[in-house]
C-alpha cells in the first residue's frame, strides 16, 4: 500500500491537511522545532522610515522597567493593520496586556492577555483584511499582524519578529499557509531592539493559563512582560488614515466578490463536465449510476457476492484513477500489485465508495473533490477542486 498513489495517496487528506496552529486564539504558526536558540542577528536594512504613524509601548516586568519600544507604522502600504493598531492603542486596549508568547530564535507576541495570563475580551473588534500581499517581509525587528488559521482573523494580537523569518535563517512567514495566506507585516521597530532583547531572552514557563503541548519548549515569561502603556507619539492624521483604511478595504471586497464570481462561474462549467462524463460512463457500462446524500456517484461495472466492508476493516482492492480529461494518476492494475489499506485510512470518497461494495464488485467510482483532495489539491497530480474517476475492484477483506 506504501506504494499506492506515491504523490496522491487516498489517505492522504486525512494526515497530511493539517495547518500548525499555537493556542486558544492564536496567532501565528508554531514550529515542532522551535528551540531557544539565540535569535539569528540580522543587519539593519538602511532603509527610509514607513510613512505613518509611530506608537511608544512602555514595558515593565514586574517592578522593573524595561525600557520604551518605538514602533514606525506603514500606513502606505498597510493601512487596514494600521488604522487597526492605532484604534487599538487610542482605546487603551495594550494598556495592560502582557506578552505571552516568546519564542526566543523566532518572536514575541502580545496584545491579547492581560498579566494575569486572562484572555482580554472586552473592547476586541472583528477580524480585518490580511494585507499580506504589501511586499513588506517578516524580517528582524517588524511587527505583524496575528491571527488563526483564517487569513482574516487578525484583531488586536501583534508579533514583533526577532530573527528574519522570512526564509532566510529558519521559519518563513512570508510563505502562504494556514488558509493560503502568510502573515501581514505592518510597521519596524525604529528605537528599543534593546528591550525587544530583554523580552526575547526571559526566562520562560508552561503556563497553565496558556497550554503548551510539553514536547514544546515553554512560551510564557516567568514573570509577566507587560505593556504599562501604549500612546501614538507625533502627528497623526487620524481622518487622513481611516480613509486610507476604508479604501484599501473595499478594494479588497471588491476583489473578493470578483474571485467568489469566477469560483461559481468554475464550479458551474466542471458541473456541467462532471454530468456528461456520469452520462458517456451510464452508456459505456449499460447501465445507470447512484447518488449518495454526500454527492458520490458510482456505477457498478461487476456484481459482487461476498460480504461488504465495515469502515474500520482492511481491504484489498485493485484500481485505477483518472481526472476527469482522462489524465491516468495512478494505478495498481498497472503495478500487478493489488493495494490493502485500512478503509478509514483514505479519503472519504474511499471509505464510502468502497464501504458500498461487496468482494468481487467492481464499481466506477465519481468522487467530488470535496470527498477526495479538497480545494488545494495533491501537487503535482492532482489539480485543485478535482474531480477524480476511480475503477475500483474489491478483491477480500482482511479476516472475512
Amino acid at each position: 500500500m506504501l506504494k499506492m498513489l506515491s504523490h496522491c495517496r487516498p489517505w492522504g487528506l486525512l494526515v497530511c491537511a493539517g495547518v500548525l496552529l499555537a493556542g486558544p486564539t492564536l496567532a501565528i504558526a508554531d514550529d515542532d522545532t522551535t528551540q531557544s536558540q539565540p535569535a539569528a542577528v540580522a543587519k539593519d536594512k538602511d532603509e527610509a522610515p514607513p510613512k505613518g504613524p509611530r506608537v511608544a509601548l512602555e514595558i515593565v516586568q514586574g517592578e522593573n522597567a524595561l525600557g520604551t519600544i518605538v514602533l514606525a507604522l506603514n500606513a502606505e502600504k498597510a493601512p487596514i493593520s494600521t488604522w487597526n493598531f492605532v484604534k487599538y492603542v487610542d482605546d487603551g486596549y495594550y494598556n495592560g496586556t502582557c506578552f505571552h508568547r516568546v519564542i526566543p530564535d523566532f518572536m514575541i507576541q502580545g496584545g491579547g492577555y492581560d498579566a494575569d495570563m486572562g484572555e482580554k475580551r472586552e473592547g476586541l473588534r472583528d477580524g480585518i483584511w490580511n494585507e499580506w500581499k504589501n511586499g513588506l517581509s517578516n524580517t528582524r525587528g517588524t511587527i505583524a499582524m496575528a491571527r488563526t488559521n483564517e487569513p482574516n482573523s487578525g484583531t488586536s494580537q501583534f508579533y514583533i519578529n526577532v530573527a528574519d523569518n522570512n526564509g532566510t535563517v529558519k521559519y518563513n512567514l512570508d510563505r502562504p499557509m494556514g488558509g493560503g495566506a502568510a502573515y501581514a507585516v505592518f510597521g519596524k521597530v525604529v528605537e528599543g531592539m534593546d528591550v525587544v532583547e530583554k523580552i526575547r531572552t526571559a526566562e520562560t514557563m508552561y503556563h497553565p493559563k496558556y497550554p503548551t503541548p510539553k514536547q514544546h519548549p515553554a512560551v510564557t515569561p516567568t514573570t509577566p512582560i507587560v505593556v504599562k502603556s501604549a500612546k501614538v507619539i507625533g502627528d497623526c492624521n487620524r481622518a487622513a488614515l481611516e480613509e486610507m483604511s476604508k479604501s484599501a478595504a473595499n478594494a479588497f471586497e471588491a476583489e473578493e466578490r470578483a474571485a467568489k464570481a469566477a469560483a461559481a462561474k468554475a464550479e458551474a462549467e466542471q458541473e456541467k463536465i462532471v454530468q456528461e462524463f456520469i452520462a458517456n460512463a451510464e452508456k459505456e457500462a449499460g447501465k445507470k449510476s447512484e447518488k449518495t446524500d454526500s454527492g458520490l456517484v458510482s456505477i457498478i461495472l461487476k456484481e459482487g457476492t461476498g460480504p461488504s466492508p465495515a469502515p474500520t476493516d482492511t481491504v484489498s482492492v485493485h484500481y485505477t484513477g483518472w481526472l476527469l480529461d482522462g489524465t491516468k494518476f495512478d494505478s495498481s492494475v498497472d503495478r500487478g500489485e493489488p493495494a490493502k489499506f485500512p478503509l478509514n485510512r483514505v479519503i472519504k470518497g474511499w471509505t464510502e465508495g468502497v464501504g458500498l461494495m461487496k468482494v468481487g464488485e467492481k464499481r466506477k467510482l465519481i468522487i467530488p473533490w470535496e470527498m477526495a483532495y479538497g480545494a488545494q489539491g495533491r501537487p503535482p497530480h492532482i489539480p485543485p477542486k478535482a474531480v477524480l474517476v476511480f475503477d475500483v475492484e474489491l478483491l477480500g477483506i482482511e479476516g472475512k
